[in-house]
């Protein structure tokens, strides 16, 4: 393979170009401790300075040029990122030049003249290191991040905008509202109209379609041909593996997101009602974007430490989703969806490792995992669970037996089992049940009848 050799140095820019910049505010700083104390020797290094900071912001210059003609980055950004480099390095080049005259009067002339110079170029590396940071990761970058009461003062960011959504699920729109916010969070800021690397755009529907040059960028209904798909795909040792540069990979549930995005046709306009979703898919969608049947319930929430961050993080490369219940609660919500299909030693293990954070977690779907009577004890070993999930797991009134431990369980569904009367002892006993889901069970009407006699709903 050829050797590019500028694109080989120009590539070393975004190293270059961070030593001039804190060198040259170094000596703005020793600048104005001389002209404070009227010292000759932080004088002679703030000139000193100001000489090998002029140097390396033209070496930094011409690697960012060098870097420029790979090409995908928006025009007008660019230019003026340019031409504010070159200017930094001449101007500091002569704010250096116009200290060197040793007599007196004069020298006391010109340091004030390079001392403006020296204020200009400071001006020059905030506006330069914005656009190059603009460049880089994106228009926004600055606020992306910002704390809430801080966000209030500013407009709202594209990304922002996006995430807001409609208070019913189905009129949540599927690329608007789910989609394009992925894109945003892992792919725009190298596929941005200001950095359009391999010429491709994705925020926006029009770009997206477009594609770039490796073509075939999004194809509808074949996630095969679809290179967005292809490549987020890819092992992550891989080199046209994205998203690039060590950038946080799509999640387990974006990816099967995007991919069933693209499956069903890629459609720009439709929202989660006109989509026709399954129930397992509008599961999905609902539990990525936190909508709850319960939310607007008023309810006290347990205070627990914060679960191990280590741990939550193995359990998410088990392919278990876990998220934080609430912002200000370390409470999970968890979900074995994506594990449906393993094998029950490695849900055992699962299960296993989710007792490390028994305590944190308070609601927990395990449906249609085929558990048994030994993963069924260790569930019941969650202190703090207060919604259980249990459908389709061809319970017996023995497996079921465990569950009388979950004194703090106020909502259970364990329809489409097989269980009988002999099970209403169990939930007799379970104090703090508010709710349950009994259909396709075998309970009588009177078995339901002495639950709801206790104040329960049930649900059939």
């Amino acid at each position: 393979m050829r050797t590019d050799w500028s694109l080989f140095f120009g590539s070393f820019h975004p190293l270059i170009v961070h030593i001039p910049i804190g060198i040259l505010l170094f000596a703005a700083l020793l600048n104005s401790i001389a002209a404070y104390r009227k010292n000759k020797t932080l004088e002679f290094s703030a000139g000193l300075a100001l000489l090998v900071g002029s140097l390396g912001s033209a070496l930094a210059a011409v690697s960012g040029y060098l870097l420029s003609a790979s090409g995908g980055y928006d025009a007008d950004t660019l230019f003026w990122h340019q031409w504010i480099g070159i200017a930094l390095a001449i101007i500091s080049f002569c704010a250096w030049w116009i200290r060197r005259n040793q007599k007196k009067d004069i020298f006391l002339l010109k340091t004030k003249l390079s001392t403006w110079l020296l204020s200009l170029c400071v001006l020059l590396i905030i506006a330069g290191g914005h656009l190059g940071g603009t460049l880089t990761h994106g228009e926004g970058y600055l606020t992306a991040h910002m704390p809430s009461f801080l966000k209030s003062l500013f407009p709202a960011t594209p990304r922002e905008q996006l995430q807001k959504l409609p208070p019913q699920l189905d009129s949540v729109r599927i690329y608007t509202n789910i989609i394009q916010p992925i894109l945003h969070a892992k792919c725009v800021s190298c596929h941005n109209p200001n950095k359009q690397k391999g010429d491709l755009v994705l925020n926006s529907a029009e770009g997206i379609m477009k594609g770039g040059k490796s073509g075939n960028t999004l194809v509808p209904g074949d996630i095969d041909k679809s290179e967005l798909i292809h490549r987020v795909t890819l092992d992550p040792d891989n080199s046209k593996f994205m998203p690039a540069n060590n950038q946080p990979p799509l999640t387990t549930v974006e990816l099967g997101l995007m991919k069933w995005w693209v499956a069903s046709g890629a459609d720009f306009n439709k929202n989660i009602a006109e989509s026709k979703l399954d129930e397992k898919t509008k599961f999905l969608f609902a539990f990525y974007l936190g909508f709850d049947e319960e939310s607007n319930k008023e309810i006290v929430l347990p205070e627990v430490a914060p679960a191990d961050s280590g741990i939550v993080r193995q359990l998410k490369e088990m392919k278990l989703i876990v998220r934080s219940l609430a912002a200000q609660s370390n409470l999970l919500d968890v979900s074995f969806v994506m594990v449906q299909k393993s094998s029950p030693e490695q849900k055992k293990k699962i299960l296993q490792k989710l007792l490390s954070v028994k305590e944190q977690v308070y609601r927990l779907d395990v449906s249609n995992c085929a558990l048994g009577n030994e993963e069924m004890k260790m569930i019941s070993g969650l202190p703090n669970l207060n919604k259980l999930e249990l459908q389709k797991n061809n319970l017996t009134d023995e497996t079921a037996a465990p569950l009388k431990a979950l004194q703090q369980l106020v909502s259970l569904n364990i329809g489409q089992n097989a269980i009988t009367d002999k099970s209403i002892a169990v939930f007799k006993q379970m104090t703090g049940l508010q709710k349950i889901n009994l259909w396709q069970t075998q309970f009588t009407e009177e078995a339901v009848k002495k639950l709801q006699d206790d104040g329960v709903v049930v649900e059939r």
